[in-house]
């Protein structure tokens, strides 16, 4: 329980002794503590994921844009397109007569950002609830029972943003879910992200020719 520290002075006026004493806080104190505590630890990681998503998402990409010669309303239109339809939008991108390349580049960019904004809000659900710590405490032991998905198990992270039925965002929340190391986690869904999208990219410029 925590205590409030308050001062009261003992002796003839004009003496400086002082008594220490203290007192609990009260219920609805204590509850405006841990209201503020778990706002503060949302907004920190609110705001590491707004930075990933600036950063990746939207900084570089109009950069990049700048830099070749891509209006910045083409390059907008396919960030947007990229976490609306995920690996889709090589369709959106190549429609728009977008060099392949640049395509690919701002793609991964905004697909980077994304996977980093998912892992600092997940973090955010770790730290303020108990259930969520308990899960991740007994994913971690299931793991331990198992040292070849504990030590390889991230590289199965390559195939996920192709599978229509987990894609790009479910890929990372598994990762970190399964507790695999964050960098490799992020590693290898980036590997699978531009597998598929180059893939993606070919189909759309009639390179490669889909079965109906």
């Amino acid at each position: 329980m925590r205590e409030a520290l308050f001062e009261r002075k003992s002796g003839a006026p004009g003496e400086h002794e002082k008594e220490i004493y203290a007192v609990p806080l009260s219920l609805p104190a204590r509850t405006a503590e841990m209201f503020l505590s778990a706002v503060l630890i949302w907004l920190r990681q609110a705001i590491k994921a707004l930075a990933a998503l600036f950063l990746f998402a939207t900084l570089l990409p109009l950069a990049l844009g700048l830099a070749l010669g891509i209006p910045t309303a083409q390059v907008l239109a396919l960030i947007s397109s990229t976490i609306v339809l995920q690996a889709n939008a090589a369709f959106v991108g190549v429609g728009m007569g977008m060099h392949p390349v640049a395509v690919l580049v701002i793609m991964t960019l905004v697909e980077v950002g994304s996977v980093l904004a998912i892992l600092f809000i997940c973090d955010a659900f770790a730290i303020q609830s108990a259930r969520v710590r308990d899960m991740l405490r007994r994913t971690e032991e299931k793991m331990q029972r198992v040292p070849y998905l504990a030590k390889y198990g991230a590289i199965t992270l390559i195939i996920l943003p192709a599978m229509p039925v987990v894609g790009l965002y479910s890929s990372a929340v598994i990762g970190w879910i399964l507790r695999w190391d964050r960098g490799l986690s992020l590693l290898f869904i980036t590997i699978g992200w531009v597998a598929v999208t180059v893939f993606l990219i070919l189909v759309a410029l009639g390179f490669v020719r889909v079965l109906a």
